[in-house]
């Protein structure tokens, strides 16, 4: 009969995997099937996970000597499901309006408001699932981790009930997540932002029946409807911003929105949304999405101007015959692209005034010895130079980062439905192209660094 010495119980080094290799000798061929109490006890007293024992008995009943055969895998841990916020509203409802068979837009039928009553449940607080440890096959316990526990994140208006499992409306109004706190707004309905009303700054949501006019400012919150005209105003919003007739900038008027843009019309606009824009017209405009840039209807035109989106930029017609100059871009986030840009100005301009320095410095030490005045000037410059230096490396070090993002992100698409003409300027990711000839129903993307043009 075989012996320990027979038995090799091998392990992987993490211990994650236990092998067994039955070996003979000159003077032993072999276990039988008889054995296998005895190779089981023995292999028990290493490995402390479930074993392989069908594995074993083949081992023995064919006889597969001199050979390793995996007979015990770890336990791995199942972590714990963290616990979460279960709304009973709709949190996602966006200010997008239909485009109709007809091909014209309603901007009637937006269903924007969630309304709730006082006392309405909110939301529903879950609690954590418990995890399961793993472990290693030589009984060596492997921790999991344990469900984290959520947190209600209460703004304006809205209490926990006795239990602490349940959030509720204070006041009747609007529910809505902003930033990350579940808030409840009341409205401001205005008929106009002029000089009866003069600037406005509200903690909820405002409602404009005609016209905000040019050179007032009207920030808010919540969201900002406007039924009229946004005419050379500037006006920003912690929610979605709609405007009815549309957007005339006069080359000052300027647009922020943490949440979507919706208008007929935008012209010599500035605009900046975290989320998606929506408009039927836009022209001789600088616009900045994290989101989509969607140009609808019947005109569906982007023309003159710069516009950035995060993900993609949809119309029916791009640039003119006339070749006005239009720039589109997409595939990184829009304020990461202009940090970019900014760094790498502060950068060259470092570079030119270390030049300026370097070279005064240098004329200063070929004098020999300098007068006081001259050596109190050379400490300046050496002083400035040195903080020159450190700010250009850490500077450098921005640059490098937010270029390599850049260079890494080239997902986003610009979908043409009509045409794109000569002269727009396209820039998806890392990748240029500057449109020469017409083309027509495509989709521009970036692959492989290149810019390739697909169908619609």
């Amino acid at each position: 009969m075989g012996t320990e010495k027979n038995i090799s119980i091998e392990l992987s080094r993490d211990k994650k995997e236990g092998y067994l290799t039955l070996k003979t000798d000159k003077d032993f061929e072999g276990f039988r099937e008889k054995d296998y109490d005895f190779i089981l006890e023995k292999i028990k007293e290493v490995i402390k996970v479930p074993i392989d024992e069908k594995m074993i008995r083949n081992i023995l009943k064919n006889r597969l000597y001199d050979e390793k055969f995996l007979i015990a895998s770890w336990m791995e841990p199942i972590n714990g499901k963290d616990g979460y916020i279960k709304n009973y509203f709709d949190s996602e409802k966006s200010m997008v309006p239909k485009v109709l068979e007809d091909g014209t837009v309603d901007y009637k039928n937006l269903d924007m408001v969630t309304n709730v009553k006082k006392g309405d449940i909110l939301s529903e607080l879950i609690p954590p699932e418990d995890g399961k440890n793993g472990m290693r096959v030589t009984g060596e316990i492997i921790p999991c981790k344990q469900g984290k526990k959520a947190f209600f994140k209460r703004g304006k208006n809205v209490g926990i009930s006795d239990d602490g499992l349940y959030a509720v409306a204070l006041k009747a109004g609007q529910v809505k997540y902003m930033g990350n706190k579940i808030s409840v707004f009341e409205n401001l309905n205005l008929s106009s932002v002029d000089n009866s009303t003069g600037n406005i700054n509200f903690n909820g949501n405002v409602t404009v029946k005609e016209n905000v006019m040019n050179g007032f400012t009207l920030k808010a919150e919540g969201d900002i409807k406007i039924m009229g005209i946004a005419e050379g105003a500037y006006i920003e919003s912690q929610g979605n911003i709609f405007v009815n007739t549309g957007v005339q900038g006069y080359g000052k008027g300027e647009i922020k929105a943490q949440g979507n843009l919706t208008t007929r019309f935008i012209q010599n606009s500035i605009i900046n949304c975290a989320g998606d824009i929506t408009a039927e017209t836009i022209m001789h405009s600088d616009v900045i999405s994290k989101g989509n840039i969607n140009v609808i209807g019947k005109k569906g035109l982007i023309v003159g101007g710069t516009y950035r989106a995060n993900r993609e930029i949809n119309a029916k017609i791009i640039g003119s015959s006339m070749a006005i100059s239009t720039i589109l871009e997409v595939g990184t986030d829009p304020q990461i692209r202009l940090k970019n840009e900014n760094v790498k100005k502060t950068l060259d301009d470092i570079r030119n005034n270390l030049d300026k320095i370097d070279k005064t410095i240098d004329a200063l030490e070929k004098r020999g010895k300098l007068s006081n005045e001259k050596k109190e000037m050379y400490d300046k410059l050496v002083y400035t130079q040195k903080n020159l230096y450190e700010k250009m490396i850490e500077l450098n070090r921005q640059y490098n980062e937010s270029k390599t993002y850049i260079d890494e992100m080239s997902v986003g698409k610009i979908k043409v439905e009509d045409i794109i003409h000569p002269g727009v300027k396209v820039i998806i990711g890392n990748a240029v192209l500057l449109i020469r000839d017409e083309l027509r129903h495509c989709t521009l993307y970036n692959s492989e660094g290149e810019i390739r043009v697909g169908p619609y």
